[in-house]
């Protein structure tokens, strides 16, 4: 399995990404099934390699679930996860609409992203309008969803989830017979996302010369927004 620690192996055509410059805290992932990632969204410059998705959905905290109901009516959840094995693992009310979706249609998809922000064309050439452009590191997991409602898999996997998001402890171990739990775990269904194919695509500049990306990434220090650092940094991490 690959532990998605934040790593510097080189991407296709687009350097290395140093993962760690942009900033924020990364937790272990393992997923098999990233070795295993399908072609990326259009240009393949713009591919990450498996290290580096394992890495990011380490880094990120939430993801959106997108269902289907039997009508055909669309929906979409953000929830926090866990990447392990083949699987993601979220949990949700078990009168949620996307619970009923899944049962009718197992098949969604789950999405995890990283907006970073949008350039002004003038940056990378004076006239040329097409130069404008947004970055973003995107994952697109193709998964099946099974439900459990049991409630020793639901506090198992609620553990999982307090292990990620709170390593520090400072709970109760979660326990479907304490009854400080009891009541909220039979609120709940457990879902495992078994992942069928990945894409994935970290759109940082690749296309541009290193001077180019050099250059955007003063830019973007200079403007300041509030993302603009850590576009920036993502930029400067494909930098050889």
């Amino acid at each position: 399995m690959i532990e998605a620690w934040v790593t510097s192996t080189s991407l296709k055509r687009g350097g290395s990404f140093r993962g760690s410059e942009l900033g924020a805290e990364t937790r272990p992932c393992q997923a098999q099934w990233l070795r295993n990632v399908a072609s990326v969204m259009f240009y393949d410059y713009y591919e990450p390699d498996a290290a580096h998705i394992a890495a990011f959905l380490g880094e990120m905290e939430l993801g959106r679930l997108v269902t289907v109901s039997a009508d055909g009516t669309p929906h979409i959840g953000l929830y926090p996860f866990v990447a392990r094995d083949e699987t993601v693992e979220i949990h949700l009310n078990a009168a949620d609409e996307q619970v009923v979706d899944l049962r009718a249609h197992p098949r969604c998809l789950f999405e995890v992203d990283d907006a970073l922000g949008v350039i002004p064309s003038y940056w990378v050439h004076p006239e040329n309008a097409v130069m404008a452009t947004a970055y973003h590191r995107t994952v697109v997991l193709d998964c099946r969803a099974s439900i459990d409602a049991d409630p020793q898999a639901i506090a198992e996997q609620q553990g999982r989830l307090m292990a990620r998001y709170q390593p520090e402890g400072g709970y109760r171990p979660i326990d479907p017979n304490d009854r400080m739990y009891t009541a909220m775990i039979a609120k709940l269904v457990a879902l495992t996302l078994d992942v069928r194919t990945v894409r994935a695509k970290f759109k940082l500049a690749q296309n541009r010369t290193e001077q180019q990306r050099s250059s955007v990434a003063h830019h973007l220090r200079t403007r300041g927004r509030v993302l603009d650092d850590r576009a920036a940094a993502a930029i400067e991490s494909t930098l050889t």
